[in-house]
């Protein structure tokens, strides 16, 4: 039978995989994001600052939308 050799550690490649787990528990005991600051970590982290002008345009349509069905359709109507 042959038998199995393995290469052994240097002591960076061993505190380097012993610290992993540590700066793991770490992440995971962080705070968690809200749905709006992770959603402008995205734009931050892909350059996607395009996508806010489309957006602001959707969330101004969909209030005035909104505000035609209310009391306040009166003072929405003159900008249609």
């Amino acid at each position: 039978m042959s038998e199995l050799k393995t290469t052994p550690q240097s002591d960076d490649q061993a505190s380097a995989a012993g610290n992993e787990p540590k700066s793991f528990e770490e992440a995971a005991e962080e705070k968690e994001l809200g749905f709006i600051e992770e959603f402008v970590l995205f734009l931050r982290e892909n350059k996607a600052w395009w996508l806010v002008p489309i957006l602001l345009s959707l969330a101004l349509i969909c209030l005035a939308a909104y505000f035609s069905t209310s009391v306040l359709a009166p003072f929405v109507y003159p900008f249609f």
